[in-house]
């Protein structure tokens, strides 16, 4: 007897109307999905009118998104280089909408935002008992999207910590600046590689006016990072006119600073 081969057929497949439907994702995966999805908000971009600084930003400082700024020295407890330069460009940004201030310390001296050009009218400070809930707090209203730019002051930033203020910040366009500060003299640890587009530190300058009286606000301003643009370094003021804005003195990278005389206090301009 010969054996009986049985040669298997692939089944037809079913009509379409007996076809398996997909199935919808879960809310909770769906949400992530459009959380990670890229922003649909045009970037918007504050300029600092000089061609040496937007050069390298690509246009100006992109708004809408996460900004880091440190100092050096003892202006890592104090904090007033940081405050005094976030001001002046908080002065520029949407000025019908408030100012979200978080700090774990009282010691910001609203009306010395003045000088910068912050209306010291819009903004709401908030009490944080530490970095992480002031981290949390951050996140909180970026994602109400009724603030014109969330300002929280910090020690430590992680990377993750950043990366989801960064979708914060994305989620409604508001612009978000976290200012490095160790208030209580805690030693700082290695940082992170945070998902700020730009990373800045500042060194406070003297400054004189006629020969003998404190001039206007001065800082070494150096861009470490900036995502899509370049590094660069330059000694900045705050205009002593009715803009207040921030203008350069000198580009470190083409010439050397201005000498700057002795027997000046450095000014701590926004800190009672």
């Amino acid at each position: 007897m010969h054996a009986l081969l049985r040669i298997p057929f692939a089944e037809a497949a079913p009509p379409p109307s007996e076809q398996r439907r997909p199935t919808a994702l879960p809310a909770h995966i769906k949400a992530l999905k459009e959380r990670l999805q890229p922003s649909r908000i045009a970037t918007r971009l504050l300029p600092f009118n000089d061609p040496s600084v937007d050069g390298c930003l690509g246009g100006g400082l992109p708004l809408g998104q996460l900004h880091e700024i440190g100092a050096s020295g003892l202006a890592r407890e104090t904090g007033a280089p940081q405050a005094g330069f976030v001001a002046s460009l908080l002065a520029r940004i949407d000025q019908a909408r408030p100012i979200f201030w978080i700090a774990p310390t009282d010691d910001l001296h609203a009306t010395g935002l003045l000088p910068h050009g912050c209306d010291p009218g819009r903004l709401i400070l908030v009490r944080s008992k530490e970095d992480t809930d002031t981290l949390t707090a951050m996140e909180v209203v970026l994602r109400e999207g009724t603030a014109a730019a969330v300002v929280g002051e910090v020690g430590e930033l992680e990377r993750i910590a950043s990366r989801r203020l960064q979708l914060g910040c994305l989620r409604h366009g508001v612009t978000g600046f976290v200012l490095r500060r160790w208030p209580y003299g805690y030693r700082e640890r290695q940082r992170d590689a945070t998902a700020a587009v730009t990373r800045w530190s500042l060194t406070p300058q003297t400054s004189v006016r006629n020969g003998n009286e404190p001039g206007a606000l001065r800082w070494r301003v150096a861009l470490t990072h900036a995502r899509g643009g370049r590094p660069g370094e330059w000694i900045m003021e705050v205009a002593d006119d009715a803009s207040h804005s921030v203008r350069v003195v000198a580009a470190l990278a083409d010439h050397a600073p201005e000498p700057q005389p002795r027997g000046f206090l450095r000014q701590a301009v926004g800190y009672g």
